[in-house]
């Protein structure tokens, strides 16, 4: 029989759940649809200012320009409020050295979970499945809304992990719909392999275009996921109607921002403290006003005009938000749960200080 002060040093004990990335995977992390409405569902509480989300410190060595080079890490802190009430962290670091000297991913990632009441972890986690998941979810969700309701074709450029996600995300958006993907990358042969391998996992045809342009023309829908250091997207080339998401920082010089009928971003806040995307360049530079940018949360929460017409040329330029890290993780945190997946590990069996 435990005395009364042994149930009180026993009641003590805060431990959380540890999650791999194998342990991510298994419980449902690489599942585009749960995915797509965790993402959209963080989107909708952000337009109600329903998230607490500060600005992400960035570690650099150098100028914006050498995160494509040397590398970054970021810090992305948020809580999210609703039928959701959770709070987290992602640390990301992104080191583009990494495949060619290592053999490694780009990107390796870790997430806290804590619960918001009284601030205990409650899963430390992969992050690297989580992120690129939600990466491409955003795009999936923008497109749902913006992109027009018949688009069939696809002209992606970058042939890497993040593609993979963007393309589940869109051939999951318009599910049976997507009848064509051009795809293209410098490296000729990554592209070869990743339209083989796409087509393969989409059911869906895949085909390595000659370039960027040939890319681009006559696609519904474009994507440019690269690493590239300089701008190449030339805004003539999108078809009338197009909706092109950049998920990355200098494919499209802030000039060609003209030849878009509307620019959409997650958090314009937030687009404005990196100081990198190109509809921050286009305000600064005088191609775009502020006032005409929207976040794509106040389309889906029905306050702001989305698509007005067929016509409509769109760009969608996100920084990416910490609250579709945490919305994700927490999905896959709930599911590990239900599941038995994941590993409890003890923080303390009884505080030092108390």
């Amino acid at each position: 029989m435990l005395k009364e002060t042994e149930r009180s040093v026993q009641s003590k004990k805060v431990g959380f759940t540890y999650l791999s990335q194998e342990e991510c995977i298994k419980a449902g992390g690489l599942e585009m649809e749960g995915t797509l409405e965790a993402i959209e569902k963080s989107f909708t509480l952000h337009a109600e200012n329903d998230v607490v989300q500060p600005s992400k410190p960035v570690i650099r060595w150098g100028g914006p320009e050498t995160e494509e080079t040397r590398g970054r890490i970021m810090t992305m802190p948020s809580y999210l409020g609703g039928d959701i009430d959770i709070a987290g962290m992602k640390w990301i670091p992104s080191m583009p050295e990494n495949p060619k000297k290592l053999g490694q991913p780009r990107a390796s990632a870790i997430i806290i979970l804590s619960d918001p009441h009284n601030g205990f972890p409650l899963a430390i986690m992969d992050g690297t499945i989580v992120s690129a998941m939600r990466t491409g979810a955003a795009t999936g969700v923008a497109a749902k809304y913006l992109a027009n309701p018949s688009s069939n074709s696809i002209g992606i450029i970058g042939a890497g992990v993040q593609s993979q996600t963007q393309l589940k995300a869109l051939t999951e958006t318009f599910k049976d719909q997507i009848e064509t993907i051009k795809v293209y990358d410098l490296n000729k042969e990554k592209a070869y392999a990743f339209a083989k391998s796409m087509t393969a996992e989409l059911n869906v045809s895949v085909f390595s275009a000659k370039n960027a342009e040939e890319a681009i023309r006559d696609s519904d829908i474009v994507v440019t996921a690269t690493m590239s250091s300089y701008p190449y997207v030339k805004g003539e080339w999108l078809k009338e109607g197009a909706f092109h998401s950049e998920i990355s920082f200098w494919d499209t010089a802030p000039k060609e921002v003209v030849h878009y009928d509307k620019v959409v971003v997650d958090d314009f806040e937030h687009v404005k403290h990196h100081g990198v995307d190109v509809s921050y360049r286009a305000v600064q530079e005088g191609y775009l006003k502020e006032e005409e940018i929207i976040n794509l949360g106040d389309i889906i929460i029905g306050k702001t005009e989305g698509r007005r017409d067929l016509k409509q040329r769109i760009l969608f330029n996100p920084i990416g938000m910490s609250i579709h890290d945490i919305s994700e993780a927490y999905r896959v945190y709930k599911s590990a749960k239900e599941n038995g997946i994941g590993n409890d590990m003890t923080l303390w069996d009884h505080p030092y200080w108390i």
